[in-house]
C-alpha cells in the first residue's frame, strides 16, 4: 500500500511541476498580448499626438478639449474617438509598465488587474508550452510542493480519520 502511495505523491508533484510552469508561461503570453495591442493603440494615436506636439506642446487632454469645443460636428465626434484611443493606450501602458517587474509582483498584478478582454484573448489562445528557464522551474517546484503537501496532508487526515472510525467500531464490538 505504501508503494501506491508513493507513486501517487509522484503523480501528484508531477502534476503540480508542469501546472506550476505554466504560470510564468501564460504571464508570458499575456504580456506578449498587452504589448501588441499597446503598439496597436500607439499607432492609432501617432497622428494625434503628432498635431497635439505641434499645437498644443503635446498635450493630449487640450487637443482633445479643442476638438470637443469646435464648431464642426465632425471635430466634436472625433474628440470622443480621440479620447477613446488615448484612454486605452494610457490604460494598455500602465498593465505594461507593471508587468515588467519582478516575479511575484507579475503574477499579483495579473490576478488582481488584469484587462478582461486581453485575458479571454490569452485564455482562448493559450498554447501550453514547458519551458525551462529559471523562473518557470521555479514557479513548477514551488506548486508541485505545495501539491505534494497537500496530497499528504488529505492522506494523514483520511488516515487519522480512518482509524479513529476503526477505534470507534471496535469498542462497540
Amino acid at each position: 500500500m505504501n508503494i501506491v502511495r508513493e507513486y501517487l505523491r509522484l503523480a501528484v508533484f508531477a502534476i503540480g511541476l508542469l501546472s506550476g510552469v505554466q504560470i510564468p508561461a501564460f504571464i508570458d503570453q499575456y504580456q506578449k498580448r498587452v504589448d501588441a495591442h499597446l503598439i496597436e493603440a500607439k499607432q492609432n494615436l501617432a497622428g494625434f499626438r503628432q498635431t497635439a506636439e505641434r499645437y498644443f506642446k503635446g498635450d493630449m487632454q487640450k487637443l482633445i478639449r479643442h476638438y470637443e469645443q469646435s464648431e464642426d460636428v465632425i471635430f466634436r465626434q472625433d474628440a470622443k474617438n480621440v479620447q477613446l484611443i488615448f484612454n486605452r493606450a494610457s490604460l494598455l501602458q500602465v498593465q505594461w509598465d507593471n508587468l515588467n517587474s519582478g516575479v511575484v509582483r507579475r503574477a499579483y498584478y495579473l490576478a488582481t488587474q488584469y484587462n478582461p478582454q486581453i485575458l479571454q484573448e490569452t485564455v482562448t489562445q493559450y498554447s501550453y508550452t514547458v519551458p525551462l528557464n529559471p523562473v518557470a522551474l521555479g514557479w513548477g517546484i514551488c506548486i508541485a510542493l505545495l501539491f505534494a503537501a497537500l496530497f499528504d496532508m488529505m492522506i494523514g487526515i483520511s488516515a487519522k480519520t480512518c482509524s479513529m472510525c476503526f477505534h470507534a467500531v471496535r469498542k462497540r464490538s
